[in-house]
């Protein structure tokens, strides 16, 4: 395989080497907070290896200079920031271009490319193909764009036509020459995760997949983003837990099973892969565990 230069830290030249399976999950990790939590970045920058990806999440509040003063903090702090982009909060496609040049002139060279958790476009941009196409010739600085994957499917969208659209994107990235890659929906599923990556990498072999999981949450939060987010299977196994009291529900839940299939591929299938933490705002536990499984992984053996 031919990997991108800036895609070299994320298989190692050795990679069918025997390896602890988290720590080949964890190579090239990204992470995903609030515009309001890059302040809040500074205090932890030192758990984060330079050039992370760290990606804001959007919310129809959320301002344009605001979430661009995030990015900067970020970019300040030796990491990648990722801004997402919401297609159906986008009035005018004009729109596109120009809030994209806004960002590139502060450093930000890749972005998230979603159609936003809203039924109806609020302008002109319909959904993340609406919003590529409105790139156009301008995309002035854009290197990378992530779009969206759905290891469990959606609650409201044949795979069919998730497929349909995943090309459609694929194809309108490559054609204005930006690179795409994959960013998925979380997932508790891990045999659903490795089975979606086998499928896709079968048609696009070299793109790189950022498998989402969430970050140690605790099971009532982790229970209501899967609600919100429509993951079914996950849903599932979330409430098929052994809870036998209210203290339980207050625990944290690690993606153990979900980093280790995808560590196993990685190191199976020398696929581009790897993992993606949704933190639902707790980046500093999300660390922690990451510190501690670097930590387990990298100590000799007893």
């Amino acid at each position: 395989m031919n990997w991108s230069a800036d895609e070299k830290r994320v298989i190692d030249d050795d990679v069918n080497k025997p390896r602890d399976e988290i720590l080949i999950a964890l190579d090239g990790y990204s992470v995903e907070i609030g515009f309001n939590e890059a302040e809040s970045l500074t205090a932890l920058a030192d758990r984060l290896p330079d050039g992370t990806r760290v990606f804001l999440n959007m919310m129809p509040k959320d301002g344009i200079e605001d979430r661009i003063r995030a990015c900067q903090q970020i970019k300040s702090l030796g990491m990648s920031p990722v801004p997402h982009m919401a297609a159906r909060l986008v009035d005018k496609k004009k729109d596109v271009s120009e809030m994209l040049d806004k960002f590139v002139q502060h450093g930000v060279s890749e972005i998230l490319v979603i159609a936003g958790d809203y039924n109806q476009a609020s302008g002109e941009v319909e959904d993340a193909l609406g919003f590529i196409e409105a790139i156009g010739a301008g995309a002035n600085g854009i290197q990378r764009v992530g779009i969206a994957g759905y290891p469990e499917g959606h609650p409201q969208i044949s795979d069919e036509i998730l497929d349909k659209a995943l090309d459609d994107k694929i194809a309108a990235l490559q054609a204005l020459n930006i690179k795409p890659y994959i960013v998925t929906q979380f997932s508790f599923n891990a045999d659903a995760i490795v089975q979606w990556c086998e499928n896709i990498h079968a048609r696009y072999p070299e793109i790189r997949i950022q498998v989402g999981v969430p970050g140690p949450a605790k099971l009532t939060t982790l229970i209501r983003f899967a609600q919100r987010c429509g993951v079914v299977s996950s849903m599932k196994k979330l409430k098929g837990l052994p809870v036998s009291s209210s203290l339980k529900l207050m625990q944290r839940v690690p993606p153990l099973n979900q980093a280790m299939a995808v560590g196993n591929y990685r190191n199976t299938q020398n696929r581009n892969a790897t993992i993606h933490f949704f933190t639902f705002g707790g980046l500093e536990a999300s660390l922690e565990w990451i510190q501690s499984k670097v930590a387990e992984g990298s100590a000799p053996p007893s």
